[in-house]
């Protein structure tokens, strides 16, 4: 089944970090560096850090696109990497939510054309599991077990 990054936010958390969202813009006037902003960053990027799952999408077989975040300089087929919803994400801006990173881990049986480099655009298909890992590029909320990393297509390819 084909997913995207929206069935893997709950409803609620979705609409209570909107509200603390408006509520943070509210204090730009803040400097970047001050105690005040220091404090309510760090206060975000722990709620962002444990975003709650969608539970009823785990043990199911997934297709889900993405960018590659590639963990470490290893280019074996069976490196771990994180999948993220939009380019840049992990990389160039402050990660996502747990809830929108992915651990892929490659499984013996994985069809991998080659392996991703950093935010090469692919589909990722295998078993979604939880998977709460801190990485040194961000802390994942879903562990997908993939059987399949393969470039993105706007077409599927045919099977």
């Amino acid at each position: 089944k084909t997913i995207d990054w929206n069935d893997l936010m709950p409803d609620p958390w979705v609409k209570e970090m909107t509200k603390e969202m408006a509520a943070i813009s509210k204090l730009s006037y803040l400097q970047d560096t001050s105690e005040e902003a220091n404090k309510a960053m760090g206060a975000i990027r722990k709620k962002l850090d444990e975003a709650p799952i969608v539970k009823s999408q785990l043990n199911k077989k997934v297709r889900l696109p993405g960018y590659a975040v590639p963990l470490d300089a290893d280019r074996s087929d069976k490196r771990e990497f994180l999948l993220v919803p939009y380019f840049g994400a992990c990389i160039h801006t402050p990660p996502p939510p747990a809830n929108q990173i992915v651990l892929v881990r490659p499984t013996a049986q994985s069809k991998i054309k080659k392996m991703p480099e950093s935010m090469d655009v692919l589909w990722v298909e295998g078993e979604l599991k939880e998977g709460r890992v801190s990485t040194s590029q961000g802390v994942s909320g879903y562990l997908l077990e993939a059987i399949s990393i393969a470039p993105y297509e706007t077409k599927p390819a045919k099977r």
